[in-house]
């Protein structure tokens, strides 16, 4: 009868370490597969963010290029190559100047001033030049012209 006993005990101690062993099992299979769900989330989240990354440098450059073309007409042959670079992080300006540039076809446009009456305003500028044109003026003699002025009263200094 004692070998009885302990034929039962040693099979009540077998199922209970199965049990054991089952469960053990059971949890480390939760556990991958927690992990597997948990990286598939950051990749999705990655990719989402990625993507409306994406669609704001397109909409960026969608909304400036055409200042883009305004200024550089040209820029219209090479619109994929400047979609590229503004992809890259490059500003509207800057992709179209670069990729102009690179084709050789960057000519900026000079804005014409107005030499008449560069200071502004509704009031007569006067050069203090004498002799010389204001252009050929060093700056110390430009500096001294405008002591005499601010001397004489026709110039003040707020």
């Amino acid at each position: 009868m004692a070998d009885d006993l302990d034929l039962e005990t040693l099979d009540e101690n077998i199922e209970k370490e199965n049990k054991v062993e089952k469960r053990i099992k059971d949890l480390s299979e939760k556990v991958r597969l927690t992990a597997e769900e948990r990286d598939a989330k950051d990749r999705f989240i990655k990719e989402r963010d990625d993507k409306i990354v994406t669609l704001e440098k397109e909409t960026a450059f969608l909304n400036s290029f055409g200042d883009a073309i305004g200024k550089f007409p040209e820029a219209s042959q090479y619109r994929d190559k400047i979609k590229e670079k503004v992809m890259k992080g490059y500003s509207v300006d800057d992709a179209t100047i670069s990729v102009l540039a690179t084709e050789g076809k960057y000519n900026p446009v000079k804005k014409e001033s107005s030499p008449e009456n560069p200071a502004g305003g509704s009031a007569v500028t006067q050069h203090l030049t004498g002799d010389k044109s204001l252009s050929q003026l060093t700056q110390e003699e430009k500096r001294q012209k405008l002591i005499e002025a601010e001397q004489r009263g026709d110039l003040s200094v707020n």
